[in-house]
């Protein structure tokens, strides 16, 4: 299956990116969500759930190239 898509560059950047790194992005959000709910279930320490938190953010901008 093939798709074309259209964007208008520079001011469709921002979605031209969702369409490209969106997987990514999803993956990201779906691992910070399982880290937060694992870390309170175990009543963590808030520092170190901030930190893994971090550091998913980190490699999220990390893959995006900024």
């Amino acid at each position: 299956m093939k798709a074309v898509l259209e964007f208008n560059y520079p001011e469709d950047e921002r979605r031209l990116l969702y369409a490209v790194k969106g997987k990514e992005m999803y993956v990201a959000l779906v691992n910070l969500r399982v880290l937060a709910a694992k870390q309170i279930t175990h009543k963590a320490d808030m520092a170190d759930t901030l930190e893994g938190v971090r550091d998913v953010i980190d490699n999220i901008f990390y893959e995006l190239g900024e």
